[in-house]
């Protein structure tokens, strides 16, 4: 990254060089542009990659997965808010014991459900709902969906179907979701709605832990 910042640097001093002289090095001054621009760009998915490469391990302590949701309502509809787009929360009446760490699972969730806003565009809906039995954390939009021949690489490094999208996100939220031993998916369903879904394993601890 140290080596993409001198080149951009470089590169912008010989923009503004060509664009203070005669108007022979117009076309050169555009590829001088093209090539810093490109240089930016490669500079921020290498700090995105170096962010996921650093993860860190998790430390899973019992939380209750609903109360956890309601701690982080504000800052999803905020986020939702912005694009016109609703959230709604459905959540189990009683407590849902977990063990997790929950500021790698804030990101992750923060991920998901940037990832849906996204997807729909604005003037949609986002569920967020959980239940027991296992417990599972549901993810539902009303976006346009995803290709099934898309969504079997979408866990993969580095693949993505935005225009300029680096596949980091879905990255991350899949090395976190691994450290918690989770189960998870992301799909379309036959009703036309895009789910992710968490499968959280039991932990007899957390259980205990709410017992107490």
């Amino acid at each position: 990254n140290n080596s993409m910042a001198g080149v951009n640097s470089m590169l912008s001093t010989a923009r503004l060089m060509l664009s203070d002289s005669s108007d022979d090095y117009a076309d050169l001054g555009e590829v001088v542009s093209v090539c810093e621009a490109r240089c930016q760009s490669m500079s921020k998915f290498i700090t995105a990659f170096a962010d996921v490469v650093k993860i860190p391990e998790a430390s899973l302590k019992p939380t209750d997965l609903n109360s956890l949701i309601e701690s982080w309502r504000v800052m999803l509809e905020s986020l939702c808010g912005r694009h016109g787009i609703k959230i709604e929360f459905r959540l189990e009446a009683q407590p849902i014991p977990v063990m997790t760490d929950t500021v790698l699972m804030e990101q992750v969730i923060i991920n998901i459900v940037k990832n849906s806003a996204e997807s729909i565009g604005s003037s949609g809906l986002i569920t967020v709902a959980t239940s027991a039995s296992p417990a599972t954390l549901t993810v539902t939009d009303n976006g346009p969906g995803i290709d099934p021949e898309a969504a079997k690489k979408l866990f993969s490094p580095f693949f993505s179907t935005k225009v300029n999208g680096h596949g980091i996100g879905l990255l991350f939220v899949s090395e976190v979701l691994h450290k918690h031993s989770c189960k998870f998916s992301l799909a379309t369903g036959q009703d036309g709605l895009t789910r992710f879904s968490i499968s959280f394993p039991d932990h007899k601890s957390a259980v205990l832990a709410f017992r107490k």
